[in-house]
């Protein structure tokens, strides 16, 4: 029963983490925090001998992320045109519920230190900058056309931008969706994965970029994890934190609105506390 809700976890959390990576403003690497499974899908994708060694897990986490992108994508759309502070508080959540868990990650093999503000705050501050920069800039996208046949140009682009977006899509309060909108792909591969009208014209490179993006950027922050674990936690935490501020709904008041948003907001603290007793902490699991 124990290895079935392992099982059920890795999934659920592919699902949050496909999801949150079509929501610009959302980073799946905070969520797969918030599910403490950050450290284990970087480790199992840093290397060949390791993805072989995790091929079970990877499995189960890859149909998870594949169902969310593609079988969820419209809902959480539909629940952001309609639903954006309710559905935004609930990710804030989210998020709010998994700062415990990474204070004893990042402190589970020394203690904190003064010189931790350090990334701390830079890594606070760099999500902050960018998300100025995406509210000046709005929808920058300028290539949402289809593509209708194969076009080199059009191919290398995606998979130079996938790559680019990939690596930010793994680092805690960085949005691989909100990368992409800087880069003006978001809207050519949203438009690409709806369920019903699949262009594999831009799939196919787009998810070649995105693979080799994950896998090195994986490489490199398992690196960081090992020699620097306190240093990069301590980044990750002001990444998370900064995070909030991104997701923050825009026009953000009291009023009737967010009282309902509160609600969500708890709920998304309960969730996140829920999720990370089950199955117990995945960081030390194996599948």
């Amino acid at each position: 029963m124990k290895k079935i809700l392992q099982y059920l976890k890795i999934v659920l959390c592919g699902i949050v983490f496909g999801v949150a990576n079509v929501i610009p403003g959302v980073s799946g690497g905070t969520m797969l925090v918030v599910f403490g499974m950050y450290d284990r899908l970087t480790e199992s994708i840093s290397g060949i001998k390791a993805i072989f060694k995790n091929i079970v897990f990877l499995i189960f986490f890859g149909i998870g992320a594949g169902a969310g992108i593609l079988g969820f994508a419209k809902l959480i759309k539909f629940l952001f045109d309609n639903y954006e502070v309710q559905t935004n508080m609930y990710f804030i959540g989210l998020i709010l519920g998994s700062v415990p868990l990474i204070y004893r990650m990042g402190t589970a093999e020394s203690k904190v230190k003064p010189l931790c503000s350090v990334p701390f705050v830079i890594s606070l501050w760099i999500v902050i900058a960018l998300t100025v920069m995406q509210n000046l800039m709005g929808n920058t996208d300028q290539v949402a056309e289809q593509v209708a046949g194969f076009d080199p140009i059009m191919s290398v682009k995606l998979l130079v931008f996938a790559f680019i977006a990939a690596v930010a899509m793994i680092i805690p309060g960085l949005s691989g969706s909100f990368v992409m909108l800087l880069l003006g792909i978001y809207q050519t591969v949203i438009s690409a994965i709806q369920i019903n009208d699949l262009n594999f014209y831009i799939i196919i490179p787009f998810a070649i970029g995105v693979v080799l993006g994950i896998i090195l950027g994986a490489k490199i922050i398992s690196t960081l994890m090992k020699k620097f674990r306190l240093m990069a936690y301590s980044a990750i935490m002001g990444l998370v934190v900064g995070s909030v501020y991104a997701i923050l709904p825009s026009g953000f008041g009291f009023n009737l609105s967010t009282g309902y948003g509160f609600v969500c907001l708890l709920f998304g603290v309960l969730t996140s506390i829920l999720v990370e007793k089950l199955g117990g902490n995945s960081e030390n699991e194996t599948a």
